[in-house]
């Protein structure tokens, strides 16, 4: 964090910009709030600010915004807090359920790297160097990219225990959930499982799998790769059909261990109890979505300790006795740790938590603090000055516009994970591979294949003899008439350089 007169400094500022004083500051909170409410800024704000580690509570913030006009999640920016830290740190967890990720863009101001196509006078082969279609240019806030999607979809990390999602889904994946025609494709079901893999919501959390029709509302998920009992639903009581599956981002991790959910497992955690709606007050939702995704306090401390260690606060860390505290909370935590280490834990959106804790939203501030006191990641110019990209154009004919129209969706919320996604510490164009229609792999993995992240450190091929080829590391090599290729590494290395090892695709299922 800044050090904390730099921060009171940073204050002054910003409310100087809208023509405010502290005392104003503090007269309004009253006059809204009143004195004794949570949400009273108090005339001596600086000197408190000053204190070790002090910050505003959340409800101070909901007044700074609300009577600045400035944005909450700017407010909290100001004071080193990124809400896009909650999504970040869900998807670095190792999950034994499948959970809902927080997929919002919460800094919708913010800079995020984009492209422009490059002129290519010659036909693509089936896997291409991604740097070849595109260049990249000036960054572009999120508003604007948001504004060209076409579409909304859910996004899901597929947990260890989802033996139903495998193998069209791996454990550690994200998932792409289409919630559109689910219930007409649904009603389409027959005894046969399905050809699609469905998302599908129980009181004991969401898991993804085939689905075949029993009778009537009755429905069973059910495995194609294992002999594991089916799950027998009631749509509408049991379960809830979320959407179809239409899209993995898969990473590859490799070994004897990889790429298979832990079937050994016991099954007797999955109940068919009655869905219940959100619960209302906040210690409940706090208690109902720990359970979801299946974690002990012991574990969720655990999970916490490695929070303050990824986020460098030791504010983040907090014991089994304080989580089980949590549960019978009314209202939220006095820290911003606090709440945002619960959302990232128990996979709870940041705007849910606030409402189940009474927590006042109306009448926020929706303009963005200005960028000399609120700096945004992105690119500048030698004067330092951030450089407003050229329009977007979504009617142009290359790739990107081509792109678009496949996916609908810009998964803006991910681009700050790419290295928990991949595995490479500072991704860039050239780890990336578009893969053409005419695929030159047999691997399952690949198949529908869109885009590969390579790591280009990893060149030394490995092979693991005794394990499935579905768990053996895939490679991109190049030939010597230039062409690439992808699979598991040749031996003859006269023929073909490695490039890389596959550390991700993104791809769609049939």
């Amino acid at each position: 964090m800044n050090k904390p007169i730099d921060i009171a400094s940073r204050v002054r500022r910003i409310l100087s910009a809208r023509d405010l004083t502290l005392y104003q500051v503090s007269r309004k909170s009253a006059e809204i709030f009143g004195r004794s409410s949570p949400y009273y800024v108090p005339q001596d704000f600086y000197s408190a600010l000053a204190a070790r580690n002090a910050s505003p509570s959340i409800q101070q913030f909901i007044s700074l915004s609300r009577i600045s006009q400035y944005r909450l999640c700017d407010w909290l920016a100001v004071f080193a807090f990124s809400l896009d830290d909650i999504l970040r740190l869900q998807i670095l967890f190792e999950r034994r359920r499948t959970v809902f990720l927080d997929s919002a863009v919460y800094d919708e101001n913010q800079w995020i790297p984009w492209f422009e196509d490059r002129a290519v006078s010659c036909p693509l082969s089936a896997i291409t160097p991604l740097a070849q279609v595109v260049k990249p240019v000036h960054a572009i806030r999120a508003a604007k990219l948001l504004r060209l999607d076409t579409r909304r979809f859910l996004y899901a990390k597929i947990g260890g225990d989802d033996v139903f999602a495998f193998p069209d889904l791996a454990p550690g994946s994200i998932a792409r959930i289409d919630v559109q025609n689910a219930a007409q494709l649904a009603s389409g079901l027959a005894d046969a499982p399905s050809q699609r893999v469905f998302a599908v919501e129980t009181a004991s959390g969401l898991m993804c799998g085939h689905l075949r029709r029993i009778s009537g509302s009755r429905i069973a998920l059910c495995s194609t790769s294992f002999s594991c009992p089916q799950l027998e639903l009631t749509v509408g009581r049991s379960a809830k059909i979320v959407g179809v599956v239409d899209a993995e981002i898969r990473p590859m991790a490799t070994g004897p261990s990889a790429d298979a959910p832990a079937t050994s497992r016991t099954r007797a955690t999955i109940h068919t109890q009655p869905l219940q709606d959100s619960p209302a007050k906040l210690g409940r939702l706090i208690q109902a979505s720990r359970m979801r995704v299946g974690l002990s306090f012991r574990q969720s401390s655990v999970m916490s300790c490695s929070v303050a260690k990824t986020l460098y606060d030791p504010t983040y860390f907090a014991s089994p006795g304080t989580l089980s505290d949590y549960e019978r909370l009314c209202a939220p935590p006095r820290h911003i740790q606090k709440i945002l280490l619960l959302c990232m834990l128990y996979c709870i959106s940041f705007w849910d938590f606030l409402r189940a804790g009474g927590v006042v939203l109306d009448s926020m501030g929706s303009d963005p603090v200005p960028e000399e006191f609120c700096e945004r990641p992105g690119t500048q110019n030698p004067q330092g000055k951030h450089l407003e990209p050229s329009p977007v154009h979504p009617a142009s004919k290359g790739f990107v516009s081509a792109f678009m129209d496949q996916w609908k969706e810009i998964p803006l919320f991910i681009h700050r994970s790419l290295p928990e996604i991949t595995g490479i510490p500072h991704p860039s164009l050239l780890d990336f591979f578009w893969v053409g229609v005419a695929q030159t792999s047999t691997d399952p993995r690949m198949e529908n294949a869109t885009l590969l992240a390579v790591n280009r450190r990893l060149k030394k091929p490995r092979s693991f003899w005794s394990t499935a080829p579905r768990q053996q590391p895939v490679y991109v090599m190049v030939k010597r008439d230039g062409s690439y290729l992808c699979g598991c590494c040749v031996s003859d290395r006269d023929n073909a350089e490695v490039i890389g090892q596959v550390t991700a695709i993104l791809r769609r299922l049939p």
